[in-house]
């Protein structure tokens, strides 16, 4: 029998798969299932792994997240978190006049034994030991423009019209910063890295070559490790999916883009498709998700696809919905 681990790296190697992969982003949702505050679960490695582990197992999807969370960045960077309700990520207050040129000196390494970022690294190693062989790991770091408007409370996107430079400057800074994130996470021999960034669709074309010069160390880098980048955009269209394409990931993840449409989009490029059901519909009536899964999922195993969630699943998702999409993907 075909391990997770071999379906997962299957889908990017575009090989022919006997079902196809299902990769959610569960984060949150795992701590509601086993009734374990969020802020308990950072707290400790042993709690956190559970978790994440007896998610995995109540469901038996393919790959576990480390986390789903924009504040841990931040966090990294010196800001503090202010703790929500049980089962949501923290968030974080704003600090005006954060010097960028401070990213540069932030020791990473460090500040993956300590803290959340710790408990991070310890639990992904503990499941790496037990499970690496046959389940894959991913890791979800926030993107660039998003952590750039974090760290300004500013938005790039808006300001990239009225004072490139600036934000060019910003935006580099920034990237910088999380190539030493994603490294830490390659160490630990994971297979996937998820880019999570709303505000990529919205950034302007002309510009997306540049902001391809800006991935392109986060890409290589994945690569050099043997794992596989992901670029997960949230909410998106055929057309700016397309222009997305340019910037070099091994993956992106589209809602509402059916395999024919995906192929004509890519036009020959090397980059996958992780085929996303919108997480509205994960968290809603069943029989709805039924109709939406038999309308939406390819009648075939396409090489070159995985199944996978729009955004993070929320944490009050009724379980019989993903019971119910794993087990129509095993019918497929």
């Amino acid at each position: 029998m075909i391990t997770s681990k071999r379906l997962v790296r299957g889908a990017f190697e575009s090989a022919d798969l006997p079902r196809l992969p299902f990769v959610p982003w569960i984060f949150t949702h795992a701590a509601r299932l086993e009734q374990i505050p969020v802020r308990r679960m950072f707290a400790d490695p042993t709690q956190y792994t559970k978790c994440l582990q007896n998610a995995r197992k109540l469901y038996g999807y393919d790959a576990i997240i480390s986390s789903f969370d924009s504040s841990l960045e931040m966090e990294i960077c010196g800001y503090p978190i202010n703790w929500r309700s049980d089962y949501e990520a923290p968030a974080t207050s704003p600090r005006p006049e954060f010097d960028l040129g401070r990213l540069k000196d932030i020791n990473v390494e460090n500040a993956s034994k300590t803290g959340r970022f710790g408990t991070i690294i310890e639990s992904l190693r503990r499941i790496n030991m037990v499970s690496g062989p046959d389940l894959a790991l991913a890791a979800v770091v926030t993107g660039p423009l998003t952590l750039t408007a974090g760290l300004t409370d500013r938005d790039p996107v808006k300001d990239f019209t009225e004072r490139p430079e600036e934000v060019i400057r910003a935006i580099e800074a920034t990237a910088g910063f999380l190539l030493k994130v994603v490294q830490i996470y390659c160490q630990l021999e994971l297979d996937i890295i998820v880019i999570a960034d709303k505000l990529m669709p919205v950034f302007p074309a002309a510009h997306l070559s540049w902001l391809r010069s800006v991935f392109s160390p986060i890409v290589n880098m994945v690569r050099f490790y043997n794992a596989f980048s992901v670029l997960l955009p949230g909410e998106s269209s055929p057309d700016n999916i397309t222009n997305l394409l340019d910037l070099g990931f091994d993956g992106i993840v589209a809602a509402g883009i059916d395999v024919n449409t995906w192929y004509k989009v890519k036009g020959g490029r090397s980059c996958i498709l992780g085929n996303a059901i919108p997480t509205r519909l994960l968290n809603s009536d069943l029989r709805e998700l039924q109709a939406y899964l038999e309308t939406h999922l390819p009648e075939r195993i396409e090489p070159g696809v995985f199944l996978t969630t729009d955004w993070e699943v929320p944490p009050e998702t009724p379980p019989d919905n993903v019971h119910l999409v794993m087990n129509m993907i095993s019918k497929h």
